[in-house]
């Protein structure tokens, strides 16, 4: 006999499908029929964990800023800022390998137009995440790791580098382990920000 699976076991499995989409055709192409198909259930299946498509994002969005939240508290047991950031490189590259959708999400029209709850959403995790890099640097320039520059600069050129590596992973077709790129980064943000 099969055991059943929990509510949030399920709604793992509605996150990775969504992801899965995302990843394939883009978030407008999310759809309860489609996450239906991809996790071999009826439609209606999926109306009981979720109301709609939007619902459905708003959850979404609501476990990708938990999944972010994670990359901080792991990045926490790094002893000085260098450590920190480089744990956070890491695990949001594995996060990006494993789900291949953050980027695709951020910059999707579907979350910044229509429908301010997902805007809402976004808007906190990428901000709480990005106020999390400013604690990190900011406490790297107190202790004298990083260099006496805006705390705001450093948190621009710290995810302006995983954005623009993302972007290079992606356009050459993920063909490689974006993870390989974190000793090219960290050597040339110790050069940029650190003494």
């Amino acid at each position: 006999m099969r055991k059943r699976k929990s509510i949030e076991e399920r709604k793992e499995e509605v996150f990775l499908a969504i992801s899965q989409i995302i990843a394939e055709k883009g978030l407008s192409e999310v759809s309860t029929v489609e996450v239906a198909r991809r996790l071999g259930v009826s439609q209606p299946a999926i109306y009981k964990y979720f109301k709609n498509k939007d619902e459905m994002i708003v959850y979404f969005l609501k476990h990708l800023k938990d999944l972010l939240d994670e990359i901080l508290k792991k990045a926490e047991k790094g002893k000085t800022a260098k450590e920190k950031l480089k744990i956070i490189y890491t695990e949001h590259f594995k996060l990006l390998e494993r789900t291949k959708i953050l980027p695709r999400v951020v910059f999707s029209d579907v979350v910044h137009i229509g429908n301010p709850e997902k805007k809402s959403k976004l808007k906190d995790a990428v901000f709480q995440y990005r106020e999390g890099i400013k604690k990190i640097i900011e406490e790297g320039i107190k202790k004298g790791e990083i260099k006496d520059i805006d705390p705001e600069f450093g948190v621009r050129i710290f995810i302006g580098s995983i954005l623009s590596t993302t972007l290079v992973w992606m356009l050459k077709d993920m063909g490689y382990k974006v993870v390989d790129e974190i000793d090219f980064l960290m050597e040339n943000l110790e050069k940029t920000l650190f003494r």
